[in-house]
C-alpha cells in the first residue's frame, strides 16, 4: 500500500481496504436502515420518551426530517468521494416518496433533507420557497436568531421553543442559507448565514473551555443547564469548516480569521477531553458519561476536514485518525453503526443527557460515512 506524504509524518496507518469494505456495509445499511428492534420497550417509556430521546419519527430513512437529513449529507458526502452514482439513484426515488406522503411542518430541523436536496434541479422550486420562508416565516428571536423551531407531536405541528437558540442550527439550517446565498448569488442570504453563525458563536461558545454549549435562552439569559454536549459540538466541528470553505470568497479576512481561530479553539480544546479510547463522552466534560459514536465521527470528521483545508494544525490529525480507529469499532457485521444517542432536546439537568435512548440513526450512519470518507486521505 502506498504511504502517503501524511502517513510519512508520522500519521498511523488505516488499511484502505478496511475502510472500504466499512463504508460499503454503513452505506448499504443506511439506505435500508429501517426501525429499531427494542421499539416495543421505548413506546413504553410514556410520558418519559420524549425527554430520554424517543421521537418515533427520528428512526429509519422514510421521515422528512433532520436525521433523515443528516443521511441524505453523508450519502452525497460519499458520492462526492467515490462517484459511484448511488446518491442520486437513491435519493430522487426517496424525495418523490416524501412528496406523495405530504411534508411536514417548516421548521429548522426538516430544512436539513435541503441541505443536499437542493443540488437536484427537481428540488430547485422547493429550495427557493423554502429559502424564503427561512427568510420572512421562521419566528425569530431577539437579536433576530433562527429560533430553533422544530416538529411538533405529529408532522404537520411544530414546537416552537421560544427565544432558544440551539448549537444544532448551524448545520441543519445556517448552511443551507449560505449554500443557497452562494448557489443564486444573493448577497442578503449570504450575509444572513453570517449573522446567524455569529450570533450563535455570540451565545453558545463557552471562553473558558473553548466548548459550545447546547442552547440559549435569549429572554432568561442563561445556557439551560450549561451542557457541553458532544454531538451538538459535532455539528459546530464539522459545520464550520463546510461553511468556511464554501464563503471564504465573501469573507473579509479578519472574519475568516475570527472564525478560523475559534474553529482552532474548539479542536484544541475537544481533543484535551478526548477519552483513551479516542471517542469523546456525551458530556465532553464528564468522564462518567457514556462515550457517543455519531458525535465522535463528527468530530472527527471535522477536524481532519479542517486539517487538509490548511485551517487546523497537521499535529490534530493523528488523535482524529485515533477516534476514527473507535468508530470503526462500532460498526458492527451487518453495517450498524452502534453506540447512537437518540435526539436530544435541551436537558434541565446536566444527568438529563445520560439517559438518552441508544439506538441505530440514520445521523449516526451518516457521521460514519463522513468520517471514514475523511480517513481515506489516510489510507
Amino acid at each position: 500500500m502506498e504511504v502517503t506524504g501524511k502517513q510519512a509524518a508520522g500519521h498511523s496507518v488505516l488499511s484502505r481496504a478496511e475502510v472500504m469494505r466499512k463504508l460499503k456495509l454503513v452505506t448499504d445499511k443506511l439506505m435500508k436502515l429501517d426501525r429499531p428492534d427494542n421499539e416495543a420497550e421505548l413506546q413504553n417509556l410514556g410520558e418519559d420518551a420524549e425527554r430520554r430521546g424517543y421521537f418515533a419519527r427520528d428512526f429509519g430513512m422514510e421521515e422528512w426530517d433532520w436525521p433523515q437529513g443528516v443521511g441524505l449529507y453523508g450519502l452525497q458526502k460519499l458520492d462526492r468521494l467515490l462517484a459511484d452514482g448511488r446518491y442520486q439513484a437513491y435519493t430522487k426515488p426517496w424525495m418523490a416518496r416524501q412528496l406523495e406522503k405530504g411534508l411536514p411542518s417548516r421548521n429548522i430541523n426538516t430544512t436539513a433533507p435541503l441541505l443536499s436536496l437542493m443540488e437536484l434541479e427537481e428540488a430547485g422550486e422547493l429550495s427557493l420557497e423554502w429559502m424564503e420562508w427561512l427568510m420572512h416565516g421562521l419566528p425569530r428571536t431577539l437579536e433576530q436568531g433562527y429560533q430553533h423551531v422544530t416538529t411538533g407531536s405529529q408532522k404537520h405541528e411544530v414546537s416552537l421553543h421560544e427565544n432558544e437558540l440551539w448549537i444544532d442550527t448551524l448545520f441543519m439550517a445556517i448552511l443551507f442559507t449560505a449554500k443557497m446565498g452562494v448557489k443564486h448569488d444573493n448577497p442578503q442570504w449570504r450575509e444572513t448565514s453570517l449573522h446567524q453563525l455569529l450570533l450563535h458563536i455570540k451565545y453558545l461558545y463557552d471562553k473558558k473551555t473553548g466548548l459550545f454549549f447546547h442552547g440559549w435562552h435569549c429572554e432568561q439569559r442563561h445556557n439551560f443547564s450549561e451542557a457541553f454536549w458532544c454531538r451538538g459540538n459535532g455539528w459546530f466541528t464539522l459545520g464550520l469548516p463546510e461553511y468556511l470553505e464554501l464563503m471564504r470568497p465573501y469573507l473579509a479576512d479578519g472574519v475568516f480569521m475570527y472564525l478560523q481561530q475559534i474553529m482552532h479553539a474548539q479542536a484544541e480544546a475537544l481533543l484535551a477531553c478526548q477519552s483513551a479510547d479516542g471517542l469523546w463522552h456525551t458530556l465532553l466534560d464528564d468522564p462518567a458519561s457514556y462515550t457517543e459514536t455519531s458525535g465522535s465521527a463528527a468530530i472527527a470528521a471535522g477536524i481532519l476536514s479542517g486539517v487538509r483545508s490548511g485551517m487546523l494544525p497537521e499535529a490534530f490529525a493523528e488523535p482524529a485518525v485515533k477516534a476514527i480507529r473507535a468508530v470503526m469499532d462500532r460498526i458492527d457485521d451487518e453495517g450498524t453503526v452502534l453506540g447512537v444517542s437518540s435526539g436530544t432536546p435541551i436537558g434541565a439537568a446536566k444527568e438529563d443527557y445520560t439517559k438518552i435512548v441508544i439506538a441505530p440513526m440514520a445521523y449516526g450512519q451518516a457521521m460514519a460515512l463522513v468520517a471514514l470518507g475523511e480517513a481515506l486521505h489516510y489510507c
